[in-house]
């Protein structure tokens, strides 16, 4: 059933503009942000109903949106071969429980500094910073990408997020990526989401 979801996601992926939230940012998502370096790419931190009260995706909660969600970009950049050696939301939190003494749950990290739209190299906040090195140092990443808040606008699912350079304790890029046109209470919604993340983030 996904397969098939991902095939007609695609298709329908074509004439999409690749934002849809003019509003938090203008700027293009870099293609290919970071070649054969390891990237991190964090779990979805938040989800907001529709003005209906519907979540994204028909779940019934935020919860279960964000879960959604994390599932659909494991299975997208799963596609990209590009990316194979990145660290996906569950490798993340396989190994953060694994560390227990690291202290992060990176379902839960300080993230609502960033759900406006910083200026251009802007310098991470604590304890966020402090947050994402100690998860990078695990994967010997630099970058991360963090999802911030997944909502519906204008017929379709969109993210925010942030692209971090931890090193630095830079915001390189946030915005906001759109899916295709759907309904909000289906899955398709977030299939699409999730394939147009990885088709803007994965390295060609």
């Amino acid at each position: 059933m996904r397969i098939r979801l991902a095939a007609t996601a695609l298709a329908g992926l074509a004439g999409l503009g690749c934002l849809a939230d003019r509003a938090v940012a203008q700027e293009i998502l870099p293609r290919g942000v970071a070649g054969d370096a390891p990237v991190i790419i964090l779990p979805v931190q938040s989800a907001v109903p529709d003005l209906d009260g519907t979540w994204v995706g028909g779940t019934g909660s935020a919860q279960r949106t964000i879960d959604l969600l994390n599932a659909e970009i494991e299975f997208a950049f799963g596609e990209e071969e590009g990316a194979a050696h990145w660290a996906l939301p569950p490798a993340v939190e396989a190994r953060l429980s694994r560390n227990p003494m690291i202290g992060v749950d990176p379902g839960r990290l300080a993230y609502r500094g960033l759900l406006t739209a910083p200026g251009p190299e802007s310098q991470l906040y604590e304890p966020l910073h402090s947050q994402l090195r100690r998860v990078a140092a695990l994967f010997g990443a630099r970058l991360v990408v963090l999802p911030l808040s997944v909502s519906y606008r204008e017929s379709r699912a969109v993210l925010q997020l942030a692209l971090i350079d931890v090193r630095r304790s830079a915001v390189l890029w946030h915005g906001a990526v759109a899916g295709a046109a759907a309904e909000a209470a289906s899955p398709f919604a977030l299939t699409t989401l999730a394939l147009r993340v990885a088709d803007r983030l994965a390295p060609s």
